[in-house]
């Protein structure tokens, strides 16, 4: 649930503000609404793949790969004034973004085994909405009072690469293990 929350915290924020920043910098709101349909896009590219090479390759990795990139990719917005740096923000962006909220079903199921997950994936959900109410609340406040979207941008790569911190801390499942939860 900490992952799934600071995973939506970070890409949260970004979906909520990437067509104002994009506005502020000169795009029209017609091109800014592009980039969040990009992002989306995109996302179903890192939707569809990353569950099956976590699969291969383990959830682990490949989720803190997934939120990585989200994290990382946010830097581009710092510079972004020319339209085609947002529309390739968008595309990485949202691979990384749908590659985050693909994979928890493999970490699940790799760390917990394949019996009754109602109760865990609802208590998961719940982190997730969390992370974003958490965000929403928070940039919306930090915008307020500094008048700019940098630091937002800050916290949305903040929460997503502190999701990776979080992932790599979790105990690496050996072969053995994973076999003796049926995987």
């Amino acid at each position: 649930p900490l992952i799934h929350s600071l995973g939506c915290a970070g890409h949260g924020i970004i979906l909520i503000y990437s067509i104002p920043i994009a506005v502020e910098q000169g795009i029209s709101l017609t091109a800014a609404a592009l980039i969040l349909s990009l992002i989306n896009i995109f996302s179903i590219a890192g939707r569809l793949l990353t569950p099956m090479i976590a699969e291969r390759f383990g959830g682990r990795p490949v989720m803190a790969a997934a939120l990585a990139i989200q994290g990382i990719t946010v830097v581009v917005l710092f510079w972004a004034t020319d339209l085609w740096a947002f529309y390739i923000f968008a595309i990485l962006f949202g691979i990384g973004f749908g590659g985050e909220m693909s994979a928890y079903p493999v970490v699940n199921r790799q760390y917990f085994g394949s019996g009754p997950i109602g109760t865990f994936y609802g208590i998961e959900m719940m982190g997730a909405l969390l992370g974003h109410a958490v965000a929403t609340v928070l940039a919306g406040f930090v915008i307020f009072v500094t008048g700019s979207f940098n630091p937002i941008l800050v916290l949305s790569m903040g929460f997503s690469l502190v999701g990776v911190l979080v992932i790599l801390t979790l105990a690496t499942l050996t072969l053995s293990q994973a076999g003796c939860l049926g995987l």
